[in-house]
């Protein structure tokens, strides 16, 4: 007879409450130059040393250093004169989608659940 596999251990509220902050607080982050990168790198370095608060601290900090990178593409297009009507279009895309998947990946780890985000580079392993 087949084994059922393991159940995922849920992680504790802490190290949930840990991964939202990771996640959500380059928010404010973005308010201070590269706050949003310094966020999920010091609760990678200075939060609790536990797998699920590790690996979303990575994954956020790699989703925040390609949203910078993304948005330098955007100024970039913006000094260039031709590059301005794709800049504005990406201005609107890339302010929802970052928003977006901020928040999905908050809900999804304050429901125990890893979170891998979309169309990013992950530096960081």
């Amino acid at each position: 007879m087949e084994s059922l596999p393991a159940p995922l251990e849920h992680p504790p509220k802490e190290d949930r409450n840990w991964a939202v902050a990771a996640h959500l607080a380059p928010i404010a982050g973005y308010l201070v130059a590269i706050g949003q990168i310094l966020v999920p790198l010091s609760i990678l370095l200075f939060g609790p040393d536990r797998p699920f608060v590790k690996e979303q601290a990575k994954e956020a900090l790699n989703a925040q250093i390609s949203f910078t990178l993304y948005w330098i593409v955007v100024v970039f297009l913006y000094i260039s004169i031709i590059g301005i009507p794709l800049a504005v279009l990406l201005t609107l895309f890339l302010g929802v989608f970052v928003l977006w998947t901020m928040i999905a990946a908050a809900v999804a780890v304050s429901d125990g659940r890893p979170y891998r985000y979309p169309l990013i580079v992950r530096l960081i392993r």
